[in-house]
């Protein structure tokens, strides 16, 4: 995906300031094919190959480094790292060789995911030098987004919704699980994603939801769907929880799915920078469990209100005493068991922004019915 000119400057601005602190004279950034966002994150590079890694210097010019000679031309076009250098061989050897050429202090973030021999070429040319694990460094970088980044995350979030839209142009009795899941994903792979991963659950008093099974649709089902769209990595993925009846409602779905929407507005509405990650929480949690649900507000039955994906990822726990700040995003769920009537699903993705939050989604927080044509 083409990045506006400052990006780069950007985004490895942000990696040299949090090596500076650290006292790093490099960093090794690694990913294999099944796991691209770290150097996606630094490179704007997705490795289709086997591997790839980044080794940016303190001071000096980034270099990406491919195992597949034949992703070169690729990488050329796409990333904002200009020297790109391909080493089918001993590829971890040759960035811990150029990384020993940089200083003392070598962070190295995603050595955890190196096959052992891709860890011992790497260690082995860095004898003497202080290897250091920068995952965290990485993902500090990435909890606020920037503003292409954002705009990708927008994009991603109208895909969620397409992908919902789908579903309710679809869904009939008789349908199978996997039926409504390839609807879905068919949307947002011809509106851009990259890649998605999909929930489902039809059916009565609902336990979970689930990968899709052969499991199929009858009149009177709930069917809650979790869309979680993705372009270019995970890093940039957006989730969107709904819950849709197969039928006319009963008075008793519409009145605990209330709860949720409650509890989804209530907190959405105090939400902005400054506030702690833990707050988000404990406002659904007041909704809900105010309601007589206080029990299953929390482990086993229930164990985050929300959360991010990737690189920055934020979770939405009565824990966690992080402050949001503007350019944060994640999606808050007050997805609930309630025993009357089941697990229902409700959640979208937001910004936060310093005043309150940005929602992205446009499909409205409700509990949504499709009837049968009479």
């Amino acid at each position: 995906m083409k990045y506006p000119a400052k990006e780069p400057e950007i985004r490895l601005g942000r990696l040299r300031t949090q090596m500076e602190k650290s006292g790093l004279d490099a960093l090794v950034v690694y990913s294999p094919q099944w796991k691209v966002e770290y150097v996606h994150y630094t490179a704007n590079f997705r490795v289709l190959g086997k591997d790839s890694a980044m080794l940016l210097p303190l001071n000096g010019d980034p270099t990406l480094y491919l195992s597949q000679p034949w992703d070169v031309p690729r990488a050329a076009a796409e990333s904002w790292v200009t020297k790109i250098t391909a080493a089918p061989v001993d590829m971890m050897g040759i960035v811990g060789e150029d990384a020993s050429k940089c200083g003392k202090n070598i962070g190295v973030a995603g050595y955890e995911l190196m096959s052992g021999a891709s860890y011992d070429m790497l260690t082995a040319k860095l004898t003497g030098k202080n290897i250091i694990n920068s995952f965290t460094l990485l993902d500090k970088c990435a909890l606020t987004k920037t503003d292409w980044e954002l705009e990708i995350i927008r994009k991603c979030a109208g895909l969620a919704d397409d992908a919902y839209n789908a579903l309710l142009n679809t869904m009939h009795a008789g349908m199978y699980e996997y039926e409504a899941v390839a609807e879905m994903e068919y949307a947002m792979r011809a509106g851009g994603a990259d890649d998605d991963f999909q929930m489902i659950g039809m059916g009565a008093r609902l336990p979970s939801m689930n990968l899709a099974t052969e499991n199929r649709l009858k009149m009177g089902d709930l069917v809650e769907a979790e869309i979680t769209p993705m372009i270019g990595s995970i890093t940039y993925a957006t989730q969107l929880c709904k819950t849709v009846k197969m039928g006319p409602a009963s008075d008793l779905e519409k009145e605990k799915f209330g709860l949720l929407t409650e509890a989804l507005e209530y907190a959405l509405s105090k939400m902005k920078a400054g506030i702690r990650a833990a707050d988000a929480c404990i406002w659904q949690n007041e909704i809900i469990g105010g309601a007589g649900y206080e029990e299953y507000c929390h482990p086993p039955h229930m164990r985050s209100r929300g959360h991010s994906f990737g690189l920055g990822a934020i979770d939405l726990n009565e824990n966690n005493s992080l402050i949001l700040e503007p350019g944060m995003i994640m999606v808050v769920h007050p997805n609930q068991l309630i025993p009357e009537c089941g697990y229902l699903v409700l959640g979208e993705t937001i910004i936060i922004t310093q005043t309150g939050v940005e929602r992205l989604s446009k499909i409205p927080s409700k509990l949504f019915e499709v009837l049968p044509n009479v």
